[in-house]
């Protein structure tokens, strides 16, 4: 079983470019591997994507999944996913999917068990910053040593 990088995963760009990554980017997936299609409901102001399944895995990634299976988005806002990724944030994935929907992505994240935090942004496919954050004393100097694991 994999420690977990836990992070917000900020999603930025024109509106038809962000309601098409939600649309195809996302799968609901279950325990077991199981998929489904999820239940979208849109108006002039807002998106809302949900799931009976355990999360939504972001297509193209290596095991990076959406926590929430209930996602609204208001169209005059950044998107703001709460993800976690096994062992650590997959940025070339992220990468691949940031071009092909066009969106620039940024992210903070913290695992707990191998103690390191990854501070990445990526614009439209090109990483901007990928720093892995090392500790000497990780609980006293991380700025939340208890997300992640």
């Amino acid at each position: 079983m994999p420690n977990w990088c836990n992070g917000a995963l900020k999603v930025r760009g024109e509106k038809e470019d962000v309601l098409r990554f939600l649309k195809e980017g996302l799968k609901p997936v279950g325990y077991l591997g199981e998929t489904k299609q999820p239940e979208i409901e849109e108006d002039e102001c807002s998106i809302t994507i949900k799931s009976d399944l355990h999360a939504l895995h972001i297509n193209g990634t290596r095991r990076c999944f959406v926590e929430r299976t209930v996602i609204e988005w208001w169209y005059d806002q950044i998107l703001v996913l709460d993800v976690e990724c096994a062992w650590a944030v997959d940025v070339e994935g992220l990468a691949k999917v940031s071009e092909k929907y066009n969106l620039d992505f940024k992210i903070y994240a913290f695992e707990k068990g191998m103690e390191f935090n990854q501070d990445i942004e990526i614009h439209r496919g090109k990483v901007i910053k990928d720093d892995e954050i090392q500790f000497h004393d990780y609980e006293w100097e991380c700025i939340d040593p208890r997300i992640g694991g």
